[in-house]
């Protein structure tokens, strides 16, 4: 059975423990693998090249290219740009009949964020609308086109899943996480009437990639240290199910990746609602914050497969027998579960590379080999 295979019937049906360490997604491993700097020089290729290297079943997981490669309307413009030593910093501007936003972004070899979001109170939100609104106008065929392509790439060696904004509640990632939070405060109802709007988005771009060939789709959710449980209650739960149930419709399955503290949110049975499929992580201390892996697993719904927990703590400065003994442990916790072994996180740039394998060949061994 081929690597893709593989992965899309373990999450449906479980069996033997799969290895499966997150690889990509910009953290960098793959790109110090392909002898690289930059992450921002990381091509899929050198992904698939990575993933390869070991006796592992994957998940890729894509970003969707900006709206503004659909519709120029929406196109980003960039008005400044400098160097200062190894970062790049850049001004961009997005002109609408609305009013306009500015972003900028500071970029490393290893890293890159927003140091000012484009929507920061409550007078950006009309923009915001504005765009939204021009999204769901917009021809979604470069979407389709891209994950088509990344299928195509990707073949059999590994499942896809493409990701976006896609949790109504993060207002496309327009504001920040706190600010996010303070204007839904703030302006409920115009929160409300966004974020139905953006499942309505979601719906139009979760049939471009469906056509495409994705398997999965990214669902991602704030932890604990962003918002509080009445936000969980009021917006993220329903909302979830709105846009998983419109993915599964489509024949996609959710994949929700969430590597910082979650407690109180998987006891109080938060995750177990919003429609997901495969989930990650379930970290104790130092990495997250549950009490430990048994105790969580039993907090979440078995129908849900899980994917961690080793430390990147652990892969980073422990050795080859020190992650061989954590994955052990890892593997008797999930005993009867459906679990893939990964790390709490994705994979960064400096990890050992023999420490992946010893994560591997262990997950076999205890397999038997299968």
């Amino acid at each position: 059975m081929d690597r893709r295979s593989r992965f899309l019937r373990y999450v449906a049906e479980g069996g033997p423990p799969l290895c499966s360490p997150q690889i990509g997604a910009g953290a960098g491993f793959d790109t110090r693998l392909a002898g690289k700097a930059s992450v921002w020089e990381t091509t899929l290729d050198d992904t698939l090249a990575a993933v390869e290297r070991f006796d592992i079943v994957p998940l890729i997981d894509l970003g969707i290219p900006d709206l503004g490669e659909c519709d120029p309307r929406l196109r980003w413009r960039t008005t400044d740009e400098r160097r200062e030593g190894e970062r790049t910093f850049r001004t961009e501007r997005l002109e609408t009949p609305a009013g306009d936003l500015t972003r900028c972004m500071m970029q490393e070899p290893l890293c890159g964020y927003l140091t000012k979001h484009p929507v920061e109170t409550e007078a950006d939100l009309p923009v915001l609308e504005w765009y939204v609104e021009a999204a769901l106008e917009a021809d979604l065929a470069g979407i389709e086109e891209f994950a088509r392509h990344a299928s195509s790439g990707i073949g059999n060696r590994a499942a896809l899943a493409v990701q976006w904004p896609m949790q109504p509640y993060e207002l496309l990632c327009f504001p920040s996480t706190r600010d996010t939070a303070l204007l839904v405060h703030d302006q409920p109802k115009r929160a409300r009437r966004l974020m139905e709007r953006i499942v309505a988005l979601d719906d139009r771009i979760i049939a471009a990639v469906a056509r495409g060939g994705a398997d999965f789709v990214f669902l991602g959710g704030p932890a604990r240290e962003m918002i509080s449980p009445a936000y969980y209650r009021g917006y993220l739960v329903p909302l979830s199910r709105e846009v998983t149930a419109v993915a599964r419709s489509r024949g996609l399955l959710v994949y929700s990746h969430i590597c910082s503290p979650i407690e109180p949110f998987l006891t109080l049975g938060f995750y177990n609602e919003m429609g997901i499929d495969l989930f990650e992580t379930l970290s104790p201390p130092p990495v997250g914050n549950v009490a430990s892996m048994a105790d969580a697993l039993t907090k979440l719904d078995p129908a849900i497969c899980t994917r961690g927990n080793l430390g990147l703590d652990v892969l980073l400065e422990g050795s080859a027998d020190t992650v061989r003994a954590a994955t052990r442990t890892i593997l008797e916790e999930t005993r009867g579960r459906k679990h893939m072994v990964a790390a709490s996180d994705y994979l960064l740039y400096d990890v050992p590379e023999e420490n992946v394998h010893a994560m591997a060949e262990t997950v076999r061994e205890w397999s038997g080999g299968a």
